[in-house]
């Protein structure tokens, strides 16, 4: 298998993907190829999905209109994501996940907007029918997609200040 792209956690190689879906010119998506040390690390990254969910979950039982834009409303959010077990969920796999590399195959870093690694598993779980999920992915022939991993490039005229100490992004298509 040809894996162009590679994602790193200070220094250890979590991962790979071919980004076999590019939505956009600067959005890619495709499989996640967990080496097994990644295996180890991949639950502390993999935690943004359900954490937002979660997120999600309480502020519509507490009121919080995410989409509204009025003051009032921004500072429950923002009382509720600092305050709150699930948005303090939310904060630490942000930790993890802004320590993410993505490089391409030339050994190039790219910046990236947004990265996200999601377990399918965690799918299974938020489903509602745990046991019926996992015993769904049990029947699947062969080797079931586990991680799937979604990245929004920088915008190249943008400042290449801070994610990776300057690095200049590297063309993909």
């Amino acid at each position: 298998m040809h894996v162009a792209y590679s994602v790193w956690k200070n220094g250890e190689k979590l991962g790979e993907t071919r980004f076999e879906l590019r939505p956009g010119p600067q959005k890619m998506a495709g499989v996640f190829h967990p080496t097994p040390s990644g295996i180890a690390v991949l639950p502390s990254v993999t935690a943004m999905m359900p954490a937002l969910l979660a997120f999600g979950r309480m502020c519509r039982a507490k009121g919080i209109d995410v989409d509204e834009s009025r003051l009032e409303t921004v500072d429950q959010g923002l009382h509720a994501f600092n305050n709150s077990p699930e948005g303090k969920r939310i904060q630490a796999a942000a930790r993890h996940v802004a320590e993410l590399e993505l490089v391409d195959a030339t050994g190039h870093t790219l910046i990236w907007k947004s990265i996200l690694i999601s377990d399918l598993t965690n799918l299974a779980e938020l489903s509602g029918d745990r046991e019926d999920a996992e015993r769904r992915l049990r029947c699947m022939p062969g080797d079931p997609i586990r991680f799937m991993i979604s990245v929004t490039l920088a915008d190249p005229s943008a400042p290449r200040l801070g994610a990776f100490d300057g690095a200049e992004p590297a063309e993909v298509c």
